[in-house]
């Protein structure tokens, strides 16, 4: 499997280099994209999506399959404004499930900016919107969970999460997550209830 990689990404390389027409050219770039992230190689990840991105006349599925290659290994190294910048710009033009997950970020990082209500508002409409797509809507109700909890709605965030618990039973890594932080949430109100004086934690 290791050697038939190799050879498509040379065949791929190889067509970059000579195609004279030029989705010939986007195909294998779009491709090798493609297959470096397969690779978790991000640095040639991003410099194939910047030249996807540069060829003239692309149709808006090449160039949200593009910026959501940068979303992901911006992501996956960390670089959390370019990661945001570029879910954005797939929010744009994408459709399905890519749409779902920029509009999971999108919520995640106004979660971070501490926006939590705008944060709320937008799990809404990508649970509305994208039902079909689960695994995020599934993500985005703990974003959801958590949020409230920074509100200071321990009862909300906990009805979430038990939601999740019995309705995502198919995502092991979701009914996880959230058992984690439910029981954070039921760990610290137990403790708060059991304080004499509440108004001190």
């Amino acid at each position: 499997a290791q050697e038939d990689r190799v050879t498509d990404l040379f065949r791929l390389q190889r067509l970059e280099q000579v195609a004279d027409i030029p989705q010939n050219r986007t195909f294998a770039q779009s491709n090798l994209m493609k297959a470096y992230f397969q690779e978790k190689n991000y640095s040639e990840v991003l410099s194939y999506a910047s030249r996807v991105l540069q060829n003239p006349g692309l149709d808006d599925r090449i160039r949200s399959d593009a910026q959501l290659m940068i979303a992901r290994s911006a992501w996956e190294t960390g670089d959390m404004a370019m990661a945001q910048s570029a879910y954005a710009e797939v929010l744009e033009t994408a459709s399905g499930a890519a749409a779902a997950e920029a509009m999971y970020h999108k919520a995640y990082f106004e979660q971070q900016d501490g926006d939590f209500e705008v944060s709320n508002t937008t799990i809404q409409e990508l649970v509305k919107e994208y039902a079909a797509y689960r695994e995020w809507g599934g993500k985005g109700l703990i974003l959801l969970a958590q949020n409230f909890d920074q509100l200071e709605d321990a009862f909300q965030a906990t009805y979430i999460l038990e939601n999740v618990l019995s309705s995502f039973g198919d995502y092991p890594e979701i009914v996880a997550t959230a058992e984690v932080e439910l029981s954070r949430i039921k760990t610290r109100e137990a403790e708060r209830n059991a304080s004499v004086n509440p108004q001190n934690n």
